[in-house]
């Protein structure tokens, strides 16, 4: 089966080199891009991320903890959710699943019911985990998942919409969703077949540079198992995309993967 895939920018951020880049000395600012993302195929409609949190108090949260790393690292709405299902003539009771990348409030911020009022949802099994059990410290707790989305995750797991995979899993044919780690435990990856080939989006790398030189994101919490992926996707996916790299709109126009 062949998806089409579209990227929508959400949001942005700047962050400094060395968070991008693992081992460099780099204080410079990089631009990066937070994106929702949507295949299609046949009858069913996979979105791939929810976007940063609707809700400005929930949103300060996030953009709080963000100033923490950086004073310089400013967070901004680009795009609503709603904004992206208009571009993509998209009804939320049209959306069959829903795939988060990593359980952090600029993936999961808008896993809300007036969203994704019938999707089946996927999260990394060892994300949840983390947040339940060994909460680091980085992010924050509470920028895992905001009061609205943990508490539409409860009612999730109750309806039987929750899947917490631990391996690679087929959600549909040709489609997969893979945790990884490397950047934090609830890291994944989404593969799907198109017609130009596998794309594969990795969560475990930030910007192009991690993938093309083969270099581990700076905020990574095992940045071998990082390269590891990152060298593991390289071998079947084409193209492989950074999770958050802000030249897919120029390297893709209009956002268009495929």
């Amino acid at each position: 089966m062949n998806y089409s895939l579209r990227a929508y920018g959400v949001g942005e951020q700047n962050l400094p080199g060395w968070c991008c880049l693992f081992g460099a000395n780099d204080t410079s600012l990089y631009r990066i891009v937070f994106y929702v993302w949507i295949a299609q195929a046949g009858n069913k409609t996979v979105v791939i991320d929810s976007g940063l949190p609707p809700h400005q108090d929930d949103f300060r949260t996030l953009a709080d903890a963000c100033g923490q790393l950086d004073a310089r690292c400013a967070l901004q709405h680009s795009r609503t959710l709603d904004e992206v299902f208009e571009l993509a003539g998209l009804a939320p009771d049209a959306v069959d699943i829903l795939l988060l990348t990593q359980p952090i409030t600029y993936h999961s911020g808008g896993l809300l019911p007036q969203y994704f009022p019938r999707a089946d949802v996927y999260l990394a099994r060892a994300g949840l985990m983390e947040f339940l059990l060994d909460n680091p410290g980085h992010p924050p707790r509470d920028c895992y998942f905001t009061g609205k989305t943990w508490a539409y995750l409860h009612r999730l797991a109750i309806e039987g919409r929750l899947y917490l995979p631990d391996t690679r899993t087929e959600v549909l044919e040709d489609l997969f969703i893979e945790p990884t780690g490397g950047h934090h435990p609830g890291s994944a990856a989404v593969t799907l077949r198109t017609v130009r080939g596998v794309v594969g989006i990795l969560e475990t790398a930030f910007v192009e540079a991690n993938i093309a030189r083969e270099q581990p994101v700076g905020l990574a919490e095992d940045a071998a198992h990082c390269r590891r992926v990152i060298r593991h996707y390289k071998r079947f996916c084409d193209p492989l995309l950074a999770i958050h790299d802000s030249s897919i709109p120029e390297r893709f126009p209009g956002g268009v993967i495929a």
